[in-house]
């Protein structure tokens, strides 16, 4: 039992720390099925971006695809799994080895959703900033299970602004990434391919000709989704009519007093 764990942790190691796995995020392509998630994901996080000199903790960091958004800071590494680099190796119940009011910001990009214990990790969070840190905390709304090793839960806007609020944080910020009909088109490409019906039904033959158009060109309904539904990528959580959501962005600070 130990050794199949070893060897699946091995192999998410090696998948985390892959340049096409971090180029994908930084520079998502409209041929990925996964583009308008990752591309949205990586508009939201740049309004967070800083050449500010800061202690910065990424908590939680994979390959830290994003860390270049903060070229000046003192970037610190953490995570579950063994990477290249890692200042701290977490334990499972998400500890982290550092003192007190260490770091200015914390940074967790697609985390929250693996962790066991969300509410053990959101403190941890509060207690390594400093007063008057900041907190910059993405996960999923609607999205596949994917472990990495484990897949726990999602979240809404209000159930996340929750755990974060009684952790002790002020939120500055809340937003909804890739929404309603941008959504929708995520999910189409995500699951298109499992669409089967007899070819002899009107319907399967609709479907085995919207299939041609994914053979012929498969980044065009994202590049249609670009230019109708750019308004629906980063939203404010507080506007009304936006219940569908592919993940969500929470600015959150630790008080200063």
């Amino acid at each position: 039992m130990g050794s199949s764990v070893e060897v699946k942790s091995n192999k998410l190691e090696q998948v985390l720390e892959a340049d096409g796995y971090l180029r994908q995020r930084l520079s998502p392509r409209p041929s990925s099925s996964a583009y308008l998630h990752l591309v949205d994901l990586r508009e939201a996080l740049d309004l967070h971006k800083t050449s500010e000199k800061i202690s910065l903790f990424d908590y939680g960091c994979g390959g830290s695809p994003y860390r270049s958004l903060f070229p000046n800071s003192r970037y610190f590494r953490a995570d579950f799994t063994p990477c290249d680099g890692l200042d701290f190796l977490l334990p499972a119940d998400s500890s982290v080895p550092a003192p007190d009011s260490s770091f200015d910001m914390v940074l967790s990009t697609q985390v929250l959703e693996h962790v066991p214990e969300p509410a053990n990790y959101v403190a941890e969070c509060f207690r390594v900033l400093k007063p008057g840190g900041f907190l910059v905390l993405t996960t999923h709304g609607h999205f596949e299970d994917h472990g990495c090793p484990y897949d726990f839960q999602r979240w809404t806007a209000d159930g996340l602004r929750l755990l974060l609020e009684r952790a002790g944080f002020q939120i500055k910020g809340a937003r909804k990434l890739t929404c309603g009909p941008r959504a929708l088109c995520f999910f189409v490409n995500q699951w298109f391919w499992q669409l089967q019906a007899p070819k002899s039904s009107l319907f399967g033959f609709a479907l085995w000709g919207f299939r041609g158009l994914w053979r012929f060109d498969h980044s065009w309904l994202n590049r249609c989704a670009d230019k109708y539904f750019k308004r629906y990528g980063i939203v404010d959580a507080a506007v009304p009519d936006n219940k569908m959501y592919i993940a969500l962005l929470m600015h959150a600070e630790r008080p200063s007093a």
